[in-house]
């Protein structure tokens, strides 16, 4: 009996101790660094960043063309008064891209020229996109086109009035001169043809604004010849 106490007690000694060296024989548990990296590592200092980072176009206002233009026209029977203001930008190089606005008004006293008839007159407005390049020093050239709507006086045959609109489209293309040293402000010798002059019908040709095919720019001064 007590041999048998004596192998129990022996037996349970011998698993403890195997227990314990079990325990010694297992890794240390991990620890996360908390060194390896530093904030400044992750998430840098954003005034670090701005070197890098593109900076924002602004617009320059020394990059504008300007251009006002006007049309003055007398006869013996009509007058005709127009604005044609342009702007444009520089966008690339020698390259331009804007826009014109176009206004006028023709006033004709007596329409068949005697005084027992009355006074007429004619409304055209509109607009249009252009691209002009500057090809060397002062030289350029330009593609505008225009679309307008023209109100114009219809008179039956007995003289009677009354008025209509009509949109009319214009390709202008041409080139010239800048007379002024300032790239900005536009003062030019030029001459610009539309070919699709040749398409329009007798009322699109005899209600235009423009009194032909072509017209030709001094300076300021728009001047379109029958």
């Amino acid at each position: 009996m007590r041999v048998n106490k004596f192998i129990l007690g022996l037996m349970m000694l011998i698993m403890t101790m195997s227990a314990f060296a079990q325990e010694d024989d297992k890794p240390a548990p991990y620890k996360r660094p908390t060194d390896a990296y530093s904030r400044d590592t992750i998430n840098p200092n954003k005034s670090d960043l701005k070197g890098f980072q593109t900076a924002k176009k602004k617009f320059d206002i020394k990059k504008l063309l300007i251009e006002p233009n006007i049309q003055l026209y007398f006869s013996s029977n009509y007058y005709q008064f127009g604005l044609m203001p342009s702007i444009g930008y520089n966008v690339w190089k020698n390259l331009y891209v804007g826009g014109s606005l176009y206004a006028s008004v023709m006033y004709e006293p007596h329409w068949d020229g005697t005084s027992a008839t009355p006074s007429i007159t004619q409304q055209s407005y509109g607009g249009g996109p252009f691209i002009h390049y500057r090809i060397w020093k002062g030289f350029f050239t330009r593609l505008r086109t225009e679309m307008l709507a023209v109100r114009y006086p219809n008179i039956d045959y007995v003289g009677n009035v009354t008025y209509a609109t009509r949109g009319i489209p214009y390709i202008w293309f041409g080139g010239g001169y800048n007379l002024t040293a300032s790239k900005n402000f536009f003062i030019p010798i030029a001459v610009y043809v539309n070919p699709l002059f040749p398409t329009y019908d007798g009322t699109a040709r005899s209600v235009s604004p423009y009194s032909s095919w072509v017209y030709f720019q001094v300076a300021f001064y728009i001047i379109s010849p029958r």
